[in-house]
């Protein structure tokens, strides 16, 4: 039997495998957008992360998940507008 949050599992380690190709690509060429971008997808493993944690009734684990993705998202978008 599949768990319901299997598919947010694999979504999270998906955009974990992501995060660490495009950083690692970001750091070769020092790419400001493939930075970016690669905080998004950590961000987005988070949000991923928060919603299995949803789906378990962990009410409190979501709310920390859900809150580090939005600081990242955040964080991020503002260090680019003020970058560019």
């Amino acid at each position: 039997m599949k768990h319901p949050y299997k598919k947010f599992f694999q979504l999270q380690l998906l955009m974990m495998i992501f995060t660490l190709l495009l950083g690692i690509v970001a750091m070769v060429k020092g790419s400001l957008l493939l930075i970016v971008t690669a905080l998004f997808c950590l961000a987005f493993s988070f949000i991923f992360e928060g919603l299995a944690e949803y789906k378990k009734q962990h009410t409190f684990q979501f709310a920390q998940q859900m809150t580090r993705a939005v600081v990242i998202i955040l964080f991020v978008s503002y260090l680019y507008i003020t970058l560019i």
